[in-house]
């Protein structure tokens, strides 16, 4: 017999063979009974029939898996907070660091400084994102160029 391979599945597609497997259960049919008619392994369609017992419907859907987004973060929110306004507000000689415009390197710097943590550009990179900004290069223009002239 050629078994679902459940992991394969998409998400309504194992909704409801997994609704299957439980409405067979209901009526009474035998775990070799439900395998026969499903594809579905007999130790898998009692997993699935305890889980539905103990929780109801909301075994039935997929579970999300991973980390939740937010956790795990170098910087609390309080820590970011200052940064953005820092960055928004104020130039990197304010604060010691060389340089006019805010760099990755710089924030960098300005982050190890405040914070004492270290933190690699690429976290940085996606902290700035998450915050609505960008890095940015500033055009390369002539000293006495004329915009209006040209």
């Amino acid at each position: 017999m050629e078994y679902i391979d459940l992991r394969k599945v998409g998400r309504e597609g194992l909704k409801e063979i997994r609704r299957q497997v439980v409405q067979l259960k209901k009526m009474g049919k035998t775990g070799k009974e439900i395998e026969e008619l499903t594809s579905v392994r007999q130790n898998r369609a009692s997993e699935i029939w305890t889980a539905y017992q103990r929780e109801g419907e909301v075994s039935l859907e997929r579970k999300k898996y991973g980390r939740k987004a937010g956790s795990h973060m170098v910087l609390t929110a309080e820590e970011q907070e200052n940064i953005r306004k820092a960055v928004e507000e104020k130039i990197p000689e304010d604060f010691g660091i060389t340089g006019k415009l805010w760099t990755l390197g710089q924030t960098r710097q300005y982050i190890q400084v405040q914070f004492h943590k270290a933190i690699n550009e690429r976290t940085l990179s996606d902290y700035m994102k998450r915050w609505g900004m960008s890095c940015q290069r500033p055009a390369k223009r002539a000293w006495k160029q004329k915009p209006t002239g040209i």
